[in-house]
């Protein structure tokens, strides 16, 4: 004689519950996306010029980085929405630059006139003041370029493009 098992109607009904359960959950973050940053620096922006931040005083080894990198002020710079940094038009002065001032692969944000920029994979944070008139942004840095040398202020002026 051959048995037939049938499910109960509890057997079922616990069925339909747990399958209910696992069908109903969905992912949290997808329904809670960052906001995109509506700050003014968000925009694409051409590297124009590199300046000393003090007047009559001048930015060791510069003639010489414009000369090794001819594109240099062809850089474009995209603060995204989602606080990421985009870059076009010269990956030389992208490899130069990020020994300074972390641009590729980092994130920023602005707070009071300040720029952060992050860089988890490299574990470095830096504030830069920064100021929009307009169509341009000038960017104050200042980098260490050898240990136990004064630091260097630059402005790095750019223009939305």
């Amino acid at each position: 004689m051959k048995k037939t098992y049938a499910l109960s109607k509890s057997s079922l009904l616990a069925m339909f519950m747990i399958l209910s359960v696992v069908f109903a959950c969905k992912d949290d973050d997808k329904d809670d996306p960052t906001p995109p940053d509506t700050s003014d620096i968000a925009a694409t922006w051409e590297l124009q010029a590199i300046t000393p931040a003090t007047a009559g005083t001048t930015i060791p080894n510069l003639a010489l980085i414009e000369a090794a990198v001819p594109c240099l002020y062809d850089l474009k710079l995209t603060f995204k929405s989602d606080n990421t940094i985009g870059t076009a038009d010269c990956p030389t002065a992208v490899t130069t630059i990020d020994a300074f001032v972390p641009i590729s692969g980092s994130k920023w944000k602005t707070k009071d006139g300040n720029l952060t920029l992050t860089n988890e994979a490299k574990n470095i944070t830096q504030t830069y003041k920064y100021t929009i008139s307009g169509s341009d942004l000038k960017v104050n840095v200042s980098v260490v370029t050898s240990p136990g040398s004064p630091a260097i202020d630059a402005i790095l002026s750019l223009k939305k493009v």
